[in-house]
């Protein structure tokens, strides 16, 4: 099989635009279901400080499932959310969370083994923000946020294999490691267009808006428009690689 060119991953870009723009308020609202519930768990004893990535890849599938919904022309509907908390997909979806836990802490490592740990000093408050600091440490945050998007990028397909596939773990990882690798550069063109419609659509705001209160609103707001636009796109990938997926009702059309 020819591997796939960078312009493919425009194409997954295009099509999930197209499905967002289906059921825009739909799929957001879904998105703010997962951020509620992703907060709440902040508050579980023990766990809390791991809890949201840990059930990372459970919303994922809550996502993912919308957009398979949407995309068959149903709406999308808040029980999907709780789809990947059940079995057999919620242990090996947890394993997933685990391991995006390590790829964390390893990016985390990696950080304070180049900034002797300053930056992370200050963001807990043990010492004073310093400009120089944050100067110096810009380059390992770089690298750590890269050796952590490069980890998710390799493994975006284990969740949605681990639930509509019933893979397991191991080999759902096998085969998202695999499949991105050999068509890695369609994978990095549509990391690269999502990385730049973050960009430009951040700038805009802060030329042309006078408000800082403002700017900070509609970047915020075009920061969760394009983390639902990365899940569409992720659902497109998967759909051109494993076919289309089963709806949640599938007698029941949009109307």
């Amino acid at each position: 099989m020819n591997r796939l060119p960078m312009r493919a991953g425009f194409g997954w870009v295009k099509q999930g635009w197209q499905l967002f723009r289906k059921q825009p308020g739909g799929l957001m609202a879904l998105f703010f279901c997962c951020m509620f519930l992703s907060m709440f768990t902040l508050f579980v004893p023990l766990l809390g400080s791991i809890a949201p990535t840990l059930l990372a890849p459970m919303f994922t599938v809550a996502l993912l499932q919308a957009c398979t919904d949407v995309d068959q022309g149903q709406r999308s509907q808040p029980r999907v959310l709780f789809n990947g908390f059940r079995q057999p997909a919620r242990h090996p979806l947890l394993g997933m969370g685990l391991v995006y836990l390590l790829l964390m802490m390893v990016a985390l490592a990696i950080l304070s083994l180049l900034d002797d740990g300053n930056l992370i000093r200050m963001a807990a408050g043990e010492v004073p923000m310093d400009e120089a600091m944050l100067e110096q440490s810009r380059g390992p945050l770089f690298l750590g946020s890269l050796i952590y998007m490069l980890g998710w990028l390799l493994t975006c397909l284990t969740a949605p294999l681990i639930y509509w596939q019933k893979m397991t773990l191991g080999k759902a990882l096998f085969f998202s490691v695999m499949t991105v690798a050999r068509d890695f550069r369609a994978f990095f063109g549509a990391a690269l267009l999502l990385f730049m419609l973050f960009q430009v659509g951040t700038a805009l705001p802060v030329l042309l808006l006078s408000s800082p209160q403002l700017k900070l609103t509609t970047v915020f707001a075009i920061f969760l428009v394009l983390v639902v636009l990365l899940h569409c796109t992720l659902y497109a990938c998967y759909r051109h690689y494993f076919g289309t997926p089963a709806a949640t009702t599938p007698s029941v059309p949009l109307r």
